[in-house]
């Protein structure tokens, strides 16, 4: 907003900024366009859920975090679909005005591409294949937890466990999210690479799983960290794992729970990792200039502040080519569990 103020009071102005706050101000500084005039006009998050979701707020948060810093105004909008996903998004937004240049972003769960394209003949129907989902930038990722049963005969600790699942096998039983869900071929991965067989029941909703865990009638489970920490906090389980590279509050203060790089897993993206992307062919110098422009608002207070409000959330910057790559990565991870599972696209066409 414009004010009419005298020279005298804008020159004071400019030297107590100078003075006092430049260092602050040159953090906030504003972008400049592209040479080729990019952005022109306003820049659209798109989310591809319902108003109030996680995307939703998670686009809303970086809406906020850019105010100052963008040269155009960015906007969110909401649009979820009948049918269909990421790729089904992206190949709209690539025949949309302005959907090649960069102008509509869209929030991709970088879980989403990969198992879409493992469980559904998207290759075969649409002629899509992770490429045409190009990253821009991945900025977070909050972790899960297993969790056990509390005074576990082997203990309160992830590897208690494992060395009892290797000498008795069958004998732990998992309560899973379903079969084929994101978490439970990330629980079916870890039970590959650790070596462990047990006993799957499959279960329904996240809470009721961690009770039937607190109750006993489980041995354990993978959990969204907000259920691992109100079971933890009411003392019913104990948490002996968080995916990631690193143990988040507050269970970095318990010697028992550990990391999966500790755990000597993989350093494979476990957690729900989120980020912004764009259709395939959007130029380079335009992903690039999206790039730092999201880097900046993840940045700032503004945004961190999520970490306060979010349980295990690990904010963690990556590039387009790491952002890529780490979709890959759990496309690779995923790939040979689904198969397991039978649940691969090309397996259940076949029934």
């Amino acid at each position: 907003m414009k004010r009419g103020v005298s020279k005298k009071w804008v020159l004071l102005g400019l030297l107590v900024t100078f003075i006092f706050v430049v260092a602050p101000l040159a953090s906030a500084e504003v972008m400049k366009p592209l040479a080729d005039g990019f952005p022109k006009r306003a820049i659209t998050i798109v989310v591809v859920d319902d108003p109030g979701t996680r995307d939703d707020l998670y686009a809303k948060s970086m809406q906020q975090a850019l105010n100052g810093i963008s040269p155009v105004p960015i906007m969110v909008v909401t649009e979820p679909l009948a049918s269909g996903g990421t790729f089904h998004k992206m190949q709209e937004l690539q025949r949309r005005e302005g959907g090649k240049d960069g102008y509509y972003p869209s929030v991709v769960s970088s879980w989403g591409p990969p198992s879409d394209l493992l469980v559904e003949p998207l290759g075969k129907e649409l002629g899509v294949d992770l490429s045409d989902v190009s990253m821009v930038i991945r900025t977070e990722s909050q972790e899960k937890a297993i969790l056990q049963k509390k005074n576990a005969p082997w203990g309160p600790t992830f590897a208690g466990m494992v060395k009892y699942g290797k000498a008795n096998p069958g004998k732990l039983r998992y309560i899973s999210r379903e079969v084929g869900s994101g978490f439970d071929i990330i629980m079916e991965w870890i039970l590959k690479e650790v070596g462990v067989k047990v006993e799957k029941i499959p279960s329904g909703a996240h809470e009721a799983i961690a009770a039937t865990v607190g109750a006993g009638e489980g041995d354990f489970c993978l959990s969204p960290a907000q259920v691992a920490l109100t079971n933890w906090q009411a003392k019913k389980v104990d948490v002996t794992l968080v995916t990631g590279p690193v143990v988040p509050p507050p269970w970095d203060k318990d010697p028992n729970c550990v990391s999966s790089i500790k755990a000597g897993l993989p350093n494979v993206g476990m957690g729900t990792i989120l980020g912004i992307g764009v259709p395939k062919g959007v130029p380079k110098e335009h992903v690039d200039w999206l790039f730092n422009l999201f880097k900046a608002a993840a940045s700032t207070d503004v945004y961190k502040s999520r970490t306060k409000t979010t349980p295990a959330l690990n904010i963690q910057i990556m590039t387009p080519a790491e952002a890529n790559a780490e979709m890959k990565a759990i496309y690779d991870v995923c790939d040979p569990v689904v198969r397991a599972l039978g649940m691969h696209w090309e397996q259940t066409q076949k029934k």
